[in-house]
């Protein structure tokens, strides 16, 4: 499921909160200490499984800074800190547990989730919820070709990393077909606080255009009051 379905299932269902089964999160990007910082502001209780060890340095949290960044390292303090390893006779944390260097072997009709060690070891819990955010290609199926066209290589798929959407950087524009805009993690912006600049460069845009046709519109119709 996505972030937003956990916010759903917080905010209007009801089906979530303190007294719950552990939300599973599974992954090590922003978007899974997203929903990790989700699920603990609203006292649930989080599993956190990834398959990287947590000092690896391509984690994506040692290259933030922790000043501009406070939240996604109070996820990864967490994350090395409250590890299933080391917690007192390999009980869960309240709050928060890690599971490092593991990965989900099966999901039980029970809602039990059984999860696999770097060791081979097998643990299950039972979970109220399972987030996978290990990152995916987006979908374009509206586009022709997949969208992929758009893409600074038009040879492959559109990617968030490895082959974002074309654009103008100041109008969002997409360079392989005017008039169409892309913002957010289609053009590589992948922190929520960059779709602010990337709404306002678009609004900027068109509402420069919406008066340039204005102005057009006015000097056409001058002309024919003259003739």
């Amino acid at each position: 499921l996505p972030v937003r379905d956990l916010g759903v299932a917080v905010n209007r269902h009801g089906k979530l909160g303190p007294a719950s089964d552990p939300v599973l999160v599974v992954g090590a990007g922003l978007s899974a200490a997203d929903a990790v910082l989700c699920a603990c502001n609203h006292s649930i209780s989080v599993l956190h499984v990834f398959r990287k060890r947590s000092d690896d340095p391509s984690l994506i949290f040692k290259q933030l800074p922790k000043t501009l960044y406070p939240e996604y390292h109070r996820v990864y303090h967490m994350m090395c800190s409250q590890t299933y390893a080391t917690s007192a006779s390999s009980v869960l944390f309240p709050d928060y547990t890690s599971f490092p260097e593991h990965c989900v072997l099966s999901f039980q009709p029970d809602m039990r989730c059984v999860l696999r060690g770097s060791n081979g070891v097998l643990k299950a819990f039972k979970v109220s919820m399972v987030l996978v955010l290990i990152g995916t290609y987006p979908n374009l199926f509206f586009l022709k070709e997949q969208g992929q066209y758009l893409g600074l290589d038009p040879s492959r798929p559109i990617s968030c990393r490895q082959n974002p959407v074309d654009i103008n950087p100041y109008t969002f524009e997409c360079s392989a077909e005017p008039g169409l805009f892309a913002m957010g993690p289609l053009v590589g912006d992948n922190f929520v606080r960059f779709l602010k600049g990337g709404a306002l460069g678009i609004a900027s845009c068109l509402l420069k255009r919406q008066k340039q046709m204005k102005k057009k519109g006015k000097l056409i119709a001058d002309a024919g009051e003259i003739k």
